[in-house]
């Protein structure tokens, strides 16, 4: 018989030290694979990706929380029955100082308080409520496309009859002072008008019924808050409010670019006056024209025809601001 060799071979068919080790882990994989839950097929760990998304009870509730503040959020930017918006931060400020009935004030989400410190002491002192609701529904409200995310819901403007603004207590010692607007359908140009005639100390704004800009936001806004202060009047028929006016004692001005007469040498700033800016397209209709005291053109040296109605007013407003108020 031969002798079995010492040492260094392994005799066929006997485990070496690192086959015991892999069965012992093919042994446990397979008991692993063989775990079953309650019978059913190998449970599988899951991902920390899963393990987000499965469903919760308070998962759902935050998300039932959330839907309910979006849709509340919602409600708050709709203006009720008899409400308007105004947007921005200078006409919601302006609104606060008029004392304008205000429901709330909007402020979209990220939008600086420190900025807008006027504004939240005056809502405090008002005791307007405040509330801060998602961008996304300030930009959809908005109609100005320069809300500075500030909205707020208001009472609209009331315009008043000629008789009542002529019947209003002027401030102050200089004689009546007014701007009618014959087609002014731009709110962009309205509210520019405004916050001109507010600036230059006119007393009031006439309005026709019809063929006019409403007094919307987009008005409120390109006005600076102008609108807030400037009483408004509305008139049915503006050529009929140009005799009214002429019978209380006040001279109409009609601008027009074909008249002789110079606004530069117009001597009749002193007086009680009202100026008339026709339409952006085709200035003053006829039976206006032809019921003004005077028709006067602003001279011009360029090769365009016309001014921007906007700006025609403002030279006009100014030239009798400048004449009632000469400098020292």
């Amino acid at each position: 018989m031969a002798p079995q060799p010492l040492g260094g071979g392994r005799q066929e068919g006997r485990p070496g030290k690192g086959s015991g080790r892999r069965r012992d882990g093919d042994h446990r994989a397979a008991q692993a694979r063989r775990e079953h839950d309650g019978g059913g097929e190998v449970r599988r760990p899951q991902a920390p990706s899963e393990k987000r998304r499965a469903p919760s009870g308070a998962r759902q509730a935050k998300q039932s929380r959330r839907r309910g503040q979006l849709e509340a959020a919602r409600e708050a930017v709709r203006p009720g029955q008899g409400r308007t918006l105004i947007e921005g931060r200078r006409p919601v400020v302006e609104a606060l100082r008029a004392g304008r009935p205000m429901d709330r004030i909007l402020l979209a989400s990220g939008a600086g308080r420190a900025a807008l410190g006027d504004l939240l002491d005056l809502a405090q002192r008002r005791g307007i409520e405040v509330q801060t609701v998602p961008r996304s529904l300030i930009d959809a409200e908005a109609r100005s496309g320069a809300h500075q995310g500030v909205l707020a819901i208001v009472a609209p403007i009331q315009p008043i009859g000629l008789t009542e603004l002529l019947a209003t207590p002027l401030t102050g010692r200089e004689p009546p002072f007014f701007l009618a607007l014959d087609g002014i359908e731009d709110p962009h140009n309205l509210g520019a008008l405004a916050r001109s005639a507010e600036a230059a100390g006119c007393h009031g704004l006439i309005l026709p019924r019809h063929r006019s800009a409403p007094l919307s936001a987009v008005a409120i806004k390109s006005s600076a808050g102008a609108l807030e202060h400037l009483p408004v009047a509305e008139v049915p028929n503006l050529a009929r409010a140009v005799e009214q006016l002429q019978a209380s004692g006040i001279w109409t001005i009609g601008l027009d670019g074909t008249a002789d007469t110079s606004l530069f040498t117009l001597e009749l700033a002193d007086e009680p006056v009202c100026i008339i800016v026709g339409s952006e397209g085709t200035g003053l209709h006829r039976l206006v024209r032809d019921s003004c005291d005077v028709l006067v053109r602003i001279p011009m040296s360029g090769q365009i025809e016309s001014l921007n109605a906007s700006v025609a007013g403002a030279l006009a407003l100014f030239e009798v601001h400048r004449r009632r108020h000469p400098p020292p």
